[in-house]
């Protein structure tokens, strides 16, 4: 009996170090993009641009991986006319110990403006790889801030 309980407790032991190895990257962006839709005959042609505020976290060791994304989104017409905001909240958990998959997409639609860090001029051409570590600390708040209207 006191064997069982001995190897039971290195076994949770074993666990629970195993559980801490796992590594988290965390991207946190500010960027423009071009919007394509399909038309009628089944080719993309430009819908508009929208800009981006994210924020992508992703965890994994080897039992398992965890990504999650929380994101605004304000899509604007080819003309350069704000159409709309979209808030997301989505997260995808994958089991590599009982082969499972799991998570959730969350969505809320706004109707201002709302991301930040982006100018109006080329803002479907902008990339924020040159966000300072303020920028991107107020980047990451701002995110985080719309997030309480998607859980």
């Amino acid at each position: 009996m006191r064997r069982l309980v001995y190897s039971l407790f290195l076994g949770m032991i074993f666990l629970l170090s195993a559980c801490g190895q796992a590594e988290e990257v965390r991207h946190i962006e500010a960027f423009g993009i071009e919007v394509m839709e399909q038309n009628a005959e089944g080719l993309y042609e430009p819908a508009g641009f929208k800009k981006v505020n994210s924020i992508m976290t992703t965890k994994a060791d080897k039992n398992y991986t965890r990504v999650e994304l929380k994101s605004v989104e304000d899509f604007y017409d080819t003309g350069g006319k704000y159409v709309k905001t979209v808030i997301t909240h989505e997260q995808g958990y994958k089991s590599n110990v009982l082969d499972t998959k799991d998570g959730f997409h969350r969505t809320e639609e706004l109707h201002e403006p709302s991301t930040i860090l982006i100018p109006d001029e080329d803002a479907e051409s902008f990339r924020g790889d040159q966000l300072s570590g303020e920028e991107l600390e107020q980047l990451e708040k701002h995110v985080q801030s719309f997030m309480k209207l998607v859980d």
